[in-house]
């Protein structure tokens, strides 16, 4: 599918201004080039960057399920679209948002016995063994002192 992309008297190979249709982010490029872009994006020009993301999210699925070109990119612009709409916006909200995130996971997981090991395996017993580091084993006087501790 041919793109018309070339202004009236405008030579073909002078590199003018593309805005992804992703991210947002804009470049420098040839007609020509952003042509073929649009070609393999059925239609979409995607930047470089979002490109690889796009890549990515096709080999993230099954194997089996190879899911389309179009469906990877709206994916990812959805994606991208959450992130310019949120972090971008707020980065300070952002984070404290991603660190309650964070902080209910680790709650859920200890009520579950996410640390058993060995002798409680199987008896619902969480057993947090130290590390090899706390008891000596590891360098001659590293002791407590030397013992970095689990997150908690």
């Amino acid at each position: 599918m041919p793109w018309r992309l070339a202004r009236e008297g405008e030579p073909l190979g002078e590199a003018r201004s593309v805005q992804c249709e992703c991210c947002g982010m804009a470049e420098e490029c040839t007609p020509t080039f952003i042509g073929r872009v649009r070609e393999h994006f059925q239609g979409k020009y995607v930047c470089g960057l979002c490109t690889e993301a796009v890549k990515e999210r096709q080999q993230r699925c099954d194997p089996d399920v190879m899911i389309t070109v179009r469906a990877a990119v709206e994916a990812h612009a959805a994606l991208c679209q959450r992130f310019n709409s949120t972090v971008r916006l707020n980065p300070k909200l952002s984070l404290a948002s991603s660190m309650r995130d964070i902080a209910r996971k680790s709650s859920q997981n200890r009520g579950r016995g996410a640390c058993n090991t060995g002798a409680g395996r199987g008896t619902g017993m969480v057993v947090n063994k130290p590390p090899a580091c706390c008891n000596g084993g590891g360098r001659a006087g590293a002791g407590a002192a030397g013992c970095a501790l689990p997150y908690v």
